[in-house]
Parts: structure tokens; sequence; C-alpha cells
């Protein structure tokens, strides 16, 4: 309903526009007949240019309306987008800060195997290159955000496990 507001508004204000119109001949230039489709065929083309003038305003201003809230709610998703990119970054830098304790003390230990730690470093590069690509997204829309962080991407850093576990 509210989609068609000044559509409808238009309609009513159109045709309270053809009765007053209709009452104004009738009562203030004293026609003798109340005549609601006016016999004379120049007084009706020109309410019905008034009329149809009346209804296109009503039309193309719910057109631009419902676009410009198409867009307000399009700007609403990547405010929000962003939001959750700063947060996931500030969560993300955090726990990656949080490893290099844990890193510290495996170069400290003889025994911890270099392999791993290799591992670990390309892991935490991965994470950080691949939530760098995610933050720089333009559009929000899914297949964007899905796209640089593919599961083929997300598979080689959990070690090749299956993504649905």
């Amino acid at each position: 309903m509210k989609k068609k507001m000044f559509t409808i508004a238009a309609f009513l204000t159109a045709v309270v526009f053809w009765f007053f119109d209709s009452f104004i001949h009738h009562f203030l230039y004293k026609e003798p007949e109340f005549h609601i489709i006016p016999d004379d065929f120049n007084e009706l083309w020109m309410r019905a240019v008034i009329v149809i003038l009346i209804m296109l305003f009503g039309i193309f201003s719910d057109y631009f309306i419902n676009r410009i809230m198409f867009k307000e709610k399009q700007l609403e998703v990547v405010y929000v987008y962003s939001a959750m990119i700063y947060a996931s970054h500030h969560i993300l830098n955090n726990l990656l800060n949080q490893m290099r304790l844990f890193k510290m003390e495996a170069l400290r230990s003889r025994d911890f195997d270099r392999d791993v730690i290799n591992l670990y470093e390309n892991a935490i590069k991965e994470a950080s290159d691949l939530m760098d690509t995610l933050s720089k997204v333009k559009d929000a829309s899914e297949e964007s955000i899905y796209t640089p962080v593919s599961v083929k991407d997300l598979s080689s850093t959990a070690g090749n496990s299956n993504p649905a576990d």
C-alpha cells in the first residue's frame, strides 16, 4: 500500500478535481444542468488533460520515491557490511596478536618442529591476506563477498578439511 501512496493520492485528487470543477461550472458559472461529464468538448479535454497530468505526477512520484528508498537500503547494507568488516578485523587482529605469543613460546622450545612453525606462518599470512581482500570488496552483494574468500581458499587454510565440518 505504501508503495502506491502517491498514485492513490493522485487518483483521489483527480477525482475530487473533476467533481469540484463540475460544481464550479454549475454553481459559479450558473450552468443550468449539473454535468459530471461536460457537454462542451473543449471543457472535457481540458479536464482530461489535467486529470492525466495529476495521475502521471503521482505515478512518477511513487516510482522515484521507490528508487530512492531502494538505494537507501543498499547504502544501509554497505554500512552494515563495513561495520562487520571493521569488527571482524578487530577480532582477527586480536587473535593474530595472541597467536604470536604461542609462536614465541614455540621458538623458545628446541623440541618444537620448525615445519609446524612454517605452516603456522603460512596460515597467519593467508588469514591476513583474505581479511584484507574481504575488506576491499566494494559491492556488498553475496557473490562479491564470497568470491574473494572461496571454499578452495578456506579449505587450503584448514588443511584440506571438509568445509562443512
